[in-house]
């Protein structure tokens, strides 16, 4: 037997054997934590799969809007090994961690060896990193371990998410907010103390947009925000100020402000006393909060849509935008805004504890969106955690505690029961990228 040939059938084992291996190409699998690893399965819970497993802990992971791709933050060596690591605090609803000493890296969805896009220090934390819409480039917050971090020390990067130790990184001009990425010119957005700018995710070509600083800023850090409407050709942005002099002691009062960027002209959408808001992801409605309730709000009808005693829920939008899930203390509920519709689709069946109003953060606090979707990308499967909301519409599910997968129809109805995907201390299941620009902060 020749030699070519001889390495021909061994090249063709070598496929076989890997066509074989555990792993995933991206499709339909979702992701969750547990254990400190990132883990993939198939909806009904098959095939569960460690992709990411590394020395130290992951405390956070985000999709690529292909569904290909993981960037991932595993906690620094040193700090590792500290008390500090061990009483890591994780938000009740999403699990989320705040920034951290961290190594922040990409992986493909079937495993493989990480790229690390920024290397760790005990003294440095790093936020979850956050994907732009093409996939191609990561932007992250990075500043220094401290009990307070001033707006003025913290830097954001944008690196590539194929480049290993921010070779390709460059560093974004100061802001007060996160930035936020366009979705078709390569564009950021962003407030600083010399006024509303955008510049590309190359951080060249700075253009402000106004030449002060936006009335009351900075504000509380979940009103910090400039957020590029979707399906606009980035063509518009939408910003918080402050509505005016106010007593003291009242209630934060806020203007929503939508910017044409060609004209200049501000467009006043409403007044609120708003803790968060965001878009819906066909930039045809924004979503916004005060203490206790949520509020749809139509740009074309200017009809307002109110919904009640969700103000403390984490929204999750479907990518089509006819439904809306709410995931509460006690409930997840999902909403079909054209029908003016709320449906509670899981509750607890004695309530934990009594929802709490909405207290507005500081300038300084580090808060971050929410890294994935829970919905899948085609709209009619969506994943939940139970968090002890062990009633399915009214009726238990007899598996108790975990993470279940459920399908619905063109009309937002429940196909079937629920089915567990997973068990065990899950924290931050995911199925798809999520759009910062159609995300609250935490």
């Amino acid at each position: 037997m020749g030699k070519p040939r001889v390495l021909l059938i061994l090249l063709l084992l070598l496929v076989g054997l890997s066509a074989c291996a555990p792993g995933h190409t991206g499709t339909n699998v979702l992701a969750y934590l547990r254990d400190g690893k990132v883990w993939t399965a198939d909806p009904d819970g098959n095939n569960a799969f460690a992709v990411i497993s590394p020395n130290t802990e992951v405390i956070g992971y985000s999709w690529s809007p292909d569904h290909h791709i993981f960037a991932f933050r595993s906690l620094d060596p040193e700090f590792a090994k500290t008390p500090a690591a061990r009483q890591i605090a994780r938000h009740p609803l999403t699990g989320l961690v705040a920034d951290m000493p961290a190594l922040v890296q990409t992986v493909g969805v079937d495993g493989g060896y990480p790229i690390a896009v920024a290397f760790s220090n005990p003294h440095t934390q790093y936020s979850n990193p956050e994907w732009n819409k093409a996939g191609t480039r990561l932007v992250f917050r990075r500043s220094q371990v401290s009990e307070s971090v001033p707006l003025e020390s913290r830097t954001w990067l944008v690196t590539q998410n194929d480049q290993p130790g921010e070779i390709a990184a460059r560093y974004l001009p100061g802001t007060y907010s996160i930035p936020s990425l366009s979705y078709q010119n390569n564009l950021v957005a962003a407030n600083s103390e010399q006024g509303l700018y955008t510049s590309t995710q190359e951080a060249t070509d700075q253009h402000f947009l106004t030449r002060e600083v936006l009335p009351g800023h900075p504000l509380p850090a979940s009103l910090e925000r400039v957020l590029w409407q979707p399906n606009s050709n980035d063509s518009s942005v939408l910003y918080a100020i402050k509505a005016g002099p106010q007593k003291e002691g009242e209630r934060l009062q806020v203007q929503l402000i939508l910017h044409t960027l060609s004209s200049g002209k501000t467009t006043t959408l409403t007044t609120c006393t708003c803790t968060q808001f965001a878009w819906a992801p066909d930039g045809k409605s924004i979503l916004y909060s005060d203490s206790n309730d949520l509020f749809l709000l139509d740009l074309q009808t200017k009809a307002t849509l109110t919904l009640p005693k969700a103000g403390n829920s984490v929204p999750y939008w479907s990518p089509d935008s006819r439904f809306l899930l709410l995931d509460g203390d006690n409930s997840l509920q999902m909403v079909e805004p054209a029908q003016k519709r709320i449906t509670t689709l899981l509750s607890a069946e004695h309530s934990k504890k009594q929802a709490s109003s909405v207290i507005l953060s500081s300038p300084e606090a580090l808060l971050q969106p929410v890294t994935n979707n829970i919905w899948f990308s085609n709209s009619r499967q969506f994943l939940f955690l139970t968090r002890d909301r062990l009633l399915w519409q009214g009726h238990p599910l007899q598996q108790g505690n975990g993470l279940y997968t459920i399908t619905i129809d063109t009309t937002g109805n429940p196909q079937g029961q629920p089915v567990q995907a997973a068990s065990g201390n899950i924290q931050q299941a995911g199925w798809a990228y999520q759009d910062a620009n159609t995300s609250f902060l935490f």
